[in-house]
């Protein structure tokens, strides 16, 4: 028996078992899927890392410019109040991005996780595989960087996928997509929420450019 028939085999009987038997038995991905699950982990926890440095840098930023839009609206200098505050609002923009990227990586290097310990391949696999695909959409314009790296952690996740899906016959890419879409809008509420706890409100009376377009 070739070991994609294994695989498939021990997959039928998975689905079959009660979930208690499921998770005592703890089904382990192959060896060469798990060595690609834990290249794909790395390489999020390498992202994470560097999406955690680029707000490190924005926040502190973020304070200079902040104190430089309370000072000028102190001294009644509104011109140049609005001048920084329109930079601070762009820069609390790619912030946002930033979090948001972050909290939904996060979401996938815990899928990954999952995937390794349970090897639930096909159905777990996919929503992982199109967050990346969004999250590289959206780091594009502020972390060109970022965007050859996920492409690369992306293309693993697909190789992942394939193969699992040819293990199984397996195919919840339309059943991905929508639990993916759940995944970015629970962590754009969470980003966002916590900007606002993390950032000040720029002083009433200040226009901004989005305040502006509103």
């Amino acid at each position: 028996m070739s070991r994609i028939e294994k695989f498939a085999k021990r997959w039928d009987r998975q689905i079959r078992e009660p979930i208690t038997t499921k998770v005592k038995s703890l089904v382990i991905p192959d060896a060469p899927l798990k060595h690609k699950i834990d290249l794909a982990m790395n390489k999020l926890k390498l992202q994470l890392n560097k999406l955690d440095q680029v707000s490190v840098r924005l926040m502190e930023r973020d304070k200079k410019i902040f104190e430089k839009v309370v000072e000028a609206f102190m001294k009644h200098e509104m011109d140049r109040a609005t001048l920084y505050a329109n930079e601070l609002a762009e820069l609390r923009k790619m912030n946002k991005i930033i979090l948001y990227s972050k909290l939904s990586l996060e979401k996938v290097l815990l899928r990954l996780g999952t995937i390794k310990e349970v090897g639930e391949l096909v159905v777990a696999m996919a929503p992982a595989l199109d967050v990346v695909r969004n999250i590289k959409g959206s780091l594009s314009g502020v972390l060109p960087d970022a965007e050859q790296e996920l492409s690369e952690l992306g293309d693993i996740l697909n190789s992942l996928v394939v193969e699992a899906g040819q293990a199984t016959g397996q195919s919840v890419m339309l059943e991905a997509s929508e639990e993916a879409q759940k995944i970015l809008e629970e962590a754009m509420v969470v980003a966002e929420q916590k900007m606002k706890e993390k950032l000040p409100e720029i002083p009433t009376g200040v226009s901004t450019k989005q305040k502006a377009t509103r």
